[in-house]
């Protein structure tokens, strides 16, 4: 009979374990959606800053959004996601996909510089993201690298010369008279000061 105890003993202990799970699991799921939530407001509010300093006039937003979706047991699943709400000045189109090359790559880098001014990492390298960009929309990036190399270290990597006039250092490789690389370097600092 101390068998049947023990044995009784233990589906109680599991059974109270797996409500503590369960307790456990809603407590999480529920702090999680509240931080999520209070994120993307932090992060929208970035966005909305680095949009209408590249954009002047236009405004831009992030919200979440829930969509229901029925599974294949026919199930009710309702998934968070989050909406970019962006306006042009000046335009009627508040699509994303009907703005030009140059428009959606400068809302992209606002977008992932306002979430890298949130938390900001300690070194960002950036591989030619102002490729797209025209001149004018390259100074505007340009603003945006000084804006947030204030919080971190930059690497770009570029082709654009309005771009490489807003570094403090540059570096690049040519090719020498004997037909070997060499890397060249130059901080902008010192050569004001040569140039004076």
């Amino acid at each position: 009979q101390s068998c049947f105890t023990d044995v009784d003993g233990g589906v109680i202990d599991i059974k109270e374990s797996e409500q503590k799970l369960l307790i456990l699991i809603d407590e999480l799921t529920t702090t999680l959606s509240e931080r999520f939530s209070s994120g993307v407001q932090e992060v929208s509010k970035v966005f909305s800053d680095f949009f209408s300093e590249v954009f002047v006039g236009g405004k831009a937003k992030l919200t979440l959004v829930t969509s229901v979706k029925i599974d294949e047991d026919e199930k009710e699943i309702h998934e968070e996601g989050i909406d970019l709400d962006v306006a042009l000045p000046n335009k009627k189109v508040k699509e994303l996909a009907m703005f030009s090359g140059g428009e959606r790559a400068l809302v992209s880098i606002a977008l992932l510089f306002a979430m890298s001014s949130i938390t900001p990492p300690p070194f960002m390298v950036l591989d030619e993201t102002d490729a797209p960009l025209d001149e004018s929309n390259a100074r505007k990036y340009g603003s945006m690298l000084k804006r947030l190399s204030e919080k971190s270290k930059l690497l770009v990597i570029t082709h654009n010369r309005e771009t490489m006039n807003h570094c403090d250092m540059l570096y690049g490789v040519t090719i020498g008279v004997d037909g070997g690389s060499k890397l060249l370097s130059i901080n902008f600092k010192d050569a004001q000061g040569f140039a004076k």
